[in-house]
């Protein structure tokens, strides 16, 4: 898992939430299309700022998978909108940014095989995992307390 990576062949749509931001020398429309990977820099990086400030892309992917191989970071599985995935779930630590929150959150889309998304969820890791979206949320490690 910690390999997978974001689908590199995928592409999803920017939508309204990062309409307007300049990437890549050009103006993002709602329709335009990226990679999932830049979509989710772009929105949990440098919009929403939960990742510290001047953290690239680079630097969002290989925290993903250093969250992934930590062996205090904990680990379920459950289906999300009816699709099966495995998450990890850690502490944020280090990798809170500016308006970043307690928690990293890792989906990983058993289906295709690649990361679903990363971000720092700004409701409780309770409600999270408690969404009406989640079923069969089923703990195979539980995280770690960090130390604190």
């Amino acid at each position: 898992m910690a390999r997978a990576g974001f689908d590199p062949d995928a592409r999803e749509q920017v939508r309204r939430r990062l309409a307007g931001l300049v990437w890549r020398g050009r103006t993002l429309r709602g329709q335009d299309r990226l990679p999932p990977v830049e979509v989710h820099y772009l929105w949990h990086v440098v919009t929403r700022r939960e990742w510290p400030s001047g953290t690239s892309m680079q630097g969002y992917v290989d925290s993903i998978t250093r969250v992934i191989l930590d062996p205090a970071s904990g680990v379920f599985v459950g289906r999300y909108r009816g699709a099966l995935q495995l998450s990890i779930v850690r502490a944020s630590n280090e990798l809170r940014g500016p308006d970043g929150d307690d928690w990293v959150l890792i989906e990983y889309r058993v289906e295709t095989g690649h990361w679903v998304t990363a971000f720092q969820p700004r409701i409780s890791l309770a409600q999270e995992l408690h969404s009406p979206h989640r079923e069969d949320v089923r703990w195979l490690r539980r995280q770690q307390p960090t130390a604190g």
